[in-house]
């Protein structure tokens, strides 16, 4: 019964992404002869998130319920910001479309590689801090801040596989400290196994994303890169120990 509701569930998700891309196309064509640059991708990530939110709640619901918990006590989150995420399976960045706002993801190569979907995130401005000098990295960050677009991270670089988070990368601290932007740390329980690493089965189960409550400048100003990420780690880490046995 698993394995037939992930072929109707890949099979429903191909004819939608296929379907998806020609509207994305006509759209794209349609605003670029009648919009500035900045409106059309505005709009395209709009798109995304809402392609998105479409596969979290409405089809994966076949197999997985997904919810969106703000731990944070109603805290309001600053716009620009820096989401700084776990990343525990390859549907991180799919999950993600449960945020607010306008935002561009920070991923590593492979994603650009994904037929339509990889397309589509160049053209939003997706941006990988592997593919460019950092300091190239840190004025395109500049340039999404200046319109009040937010930019989310895994610092981890790629998945780890238990409840224990890998060694951060300090790329989005550095960005987050030179521009005086809060951080906002995003953690996700129950999707190490939807799917597992080096396989397309997706397990039967729920999904949480919890948002802690945001870090703001002040409260870190005073730390180096290094210093920074790991307090941040640290505050994951705990949440995540505490709450590791939540969905079982």
């Amino acid at each position: 019964m698993i394995l037939f509701k992930n072929l109707f569930f890949y099979l429903i998700v191909i004819l939608f992404t296929i379907i998806f891309f020609f509207v994305f196309v006509i759209i794209l064509l349609f605003i670029h002869v009648l919009t500035s640059k900045r409106t059309a991708q505005k709009t395209l990530r709009f798109l995304i998130v809402c392609y998105g939110r479409i596969i979290i709640y409405g089809f994966i619901r076949l197999l997985v319920k997904v919810r969106f918990i703000d731990t944070s006590e109603g805290q309001k989150v600053s716009d620009p910001c820096v989401y700084v995420v776990n990343h525990k399976s390859a549907s991180d960045a799919f999950l993600m479309g449960v945020l607010p706002g306008e935002f561009v993801q920070i991923v590593n190569l492979w994603p650009f590689k994904i037929p339509i979907l990889g397309l589509c995130a160049r053209l939003a401005g997706y941006l990988s801090v592997r593919s460019m000098p950092f300091d190239d990295f840190s004025k395109e960050c500049k340039s999404l801040f200046s319109q009040k677009v937010s930019i989310i991270g895994f610092p981890e670089g790629t998945r780890s596989l238990s409840s224990e988070m890998g060694q951060f990368h300090s790329a989005l601290f550095r960005i987050a400290k030179e521009y005086r932007l809060q951080i906002a740390p995003l953690c996700i329980l129950g999707n190490i196994d939807k799917p597992k690493r080096g396989s397309f089965i997706i397990n039967p189960g729920r999904v949480e994303i919890h948002r802690l409550a945001a870090i703001n400048y002040e409260e870190y100003k005073n730390f180096d890169s290094f210093e920074l990420k790991n307090h941040v780690r640290n505050i994951m880490q705990l949440f995540i120990d505490n709450n590791k046995d939540r969905l079982k």
